[in-house]
């Protein structure tokens, strides 16, 4: 799975327990009919929740809503909020909190430590590039949007007596949580997200009242929890719904791998590949091609995987999966030497050269990381290890060396090797103590785990 994919999947992974298929709620009378889910298309001026509301609320209310999504036609995010804001205590606030909620979950374009949303005036009906701000430097501005505002007014609009209105501030409030969830102001707050929204998702399936975009995060949970099959068809809601966002092309050629439907694997990777180039997304685009390698794998067709794994790598070099990719072809071919050996040549670039500063560090981390954590498959964990181990002494640094070390007692750890686990653990703190920098990975944390997993297997 590649990393932005994974963060996805990890929205929808709560604490609370899993929604098995057949426990789900029966949709209430009523509530099926008196819902419109809409296109993607239509859901960008909210056209979809104004269909409802017209038959629903109050006339002041409708009017607003109007004026709202004409707006939003042209991407005016932000005037479109000005003109809901001043009907916020009226009598038609459950459905401005819903119309609001949306519009900032579906156009804000900065996070502002998880604690308020950002709406501009674009120039498209389209959803914003987004990011996340946790520094000091931003402040709050006038007409930035609360988000524990917005949930509590959504709270409210769920429990109303209108079963319209409680399907349309569940789906409002599902976006919300989405990106509370992957932009939260505490930890306590992230959980929190996590389970309303999976609850919410789990309600809205029971009533089919998934929107195109919450189907795609519907089909994340089914992925993760059950299988590929029983996230297929929320995909092909999604897309059947005009959602334009190229992961659902690409899941889909990961269920079809899944399902050894190699050709319809191998066009839905081509498919993905060209839509990720044309929005510029060269991580994308190289776990796209990942996929085609992948493909070509299973057709035994070896040349062709290597060539596709390569080009992964021209566009991100020490892409993990290309490079577990590369690494099994060789083990297949040569034995696990020359997988080693191919490795450990990968490891510098992967850990940075020259002196790790204070910018370089996490990207070395997040490197080594990502390879200890993409490796499943029990032969090649192991010779992941026994890369990150060949010739560790030879390391000059002893942060790199420490790091080496603690990535290679995490792969002793996924293959039940405790005892080893431990002891690179130790090499690795021993490793971070011989520096005056604080250790850049929790080891202590780590051991007792460790200390904790092989205790209750004896």
């Amino acid at each position: 799975m590649p990393r932005r994919l994974l963060c996805l999947l990890a929205l929808v992974l709560a604490s609370t327990p899993a929604c098995k298929r057949g426990k789900s709620r029966a949709p209430e009378a009523g509530a099926v009919q008196a819902s419109a889910m809409g296109s993607w298309d239509a859901w960008l001026d909210l056209s979809p929740l104004l269909d409802v509301a017209r038959s629903h609320a109050p006339e002041k209310t409708i009017a607003a809503l109007e004026k709202a999504s004409k707006l939003l036609q042209d991407g005016k995010a932000r005037s479109a909020d000005q003109v809901l804001a001043p009907l916020a205590d009226s009598d038609g606030r459950h459905w401005i909190s819903v119309a609001r909620a949306d519009l900032a979950a579906l156009y804000f374009t900065t996070c502002i430590r998880g604690v308020a949303w950002r709406l501009e005036d674009l120039t498209a009906k389209s959803p914003p590039t987004r990011r996340s701000d946790y520094s000091e430097a931003i402040k709050l501005a006038p007409g930035d949007v609360s988000v524990e505002t917005m949930l509590t007014d959504l709270d409210a609009a769920v429990e109303a007596k209108d079963l319209a209105l409680q399907v349309q501030a569940r789906i409002a409030r599902a976006r919300v949580t989405a990106f509370s969830a992957r932009c939260p102001a505490t930890p306590d707050v992230q959980q929190l997200s996590e389970g309303i929204l999976k609850n919410d998702l789990a309600t809205l399936a029971a009533e089919n009242h998934l929107t195109p975009d919450l189907a795609f995060l519907w089909a994340g949970v089914q992925m993760s929890e059950f299988s590929g099959a029983a996230a297929r068809p929320f995909l092909l809601q999604a897309k059947d719904g005009g959602y334009t966002d190229p992961s659902v092309i690409y899941m889909l050629g990961v269920i079809a791998l899944e399902q050894r439907d190699l050709d319809r694997a191998d066009a839905y990777a081509v498919e993905a590949l060209g839509q990720y180039a044309k929005l510029g997304d060269k991580d994308q685009q190289a776990q796209s091609l990942f996929l085609r390698g992948e493909v070509a794998r299973n057709r035994s067709d070896s040349p062709t995987a290597r060539k596709h794994f390569d080009s992964a790598l021209k566009l991100v070099p020490g892409h993990p999966a290309a490079i577990l990719g590369v690494a099994r072809l060789v083990f297949n071919a040569e034995g696990s030497s020359r997988a080693v050996s191919y490795l450990q040549s990968i490891l510098p670039q992967l850990a940075l050269t020259g002196p790790l500063t204070p910018d370089k560090l996490p990207i070395a981390i997040e490197n080594l990381e990502s390879l200890a954590m993409f490796v499943q498959e029990g032969e090649l964990v192991g010779v992941t290890r026994d890369a990150y181990l060949a010739e560790v002494d030879l390391e000059p640094d002893p942060v790199r060396r420490g790091l080496r070390y603690f990535f290679a007692a995490t792969l002793d750890a996924k293959l039940g090797e405790y005892t080893h686990a431990r002891a690179h653990a130790v090499l690795a703190r021993d490793e971070f103590a011989s520096t005056k920098a604080p250790p850049p990975v929790d080891v202590d944390k780590f051991i007792e785990r460790v200390d904790s997993v092989s205790s209750s297997t004896r």
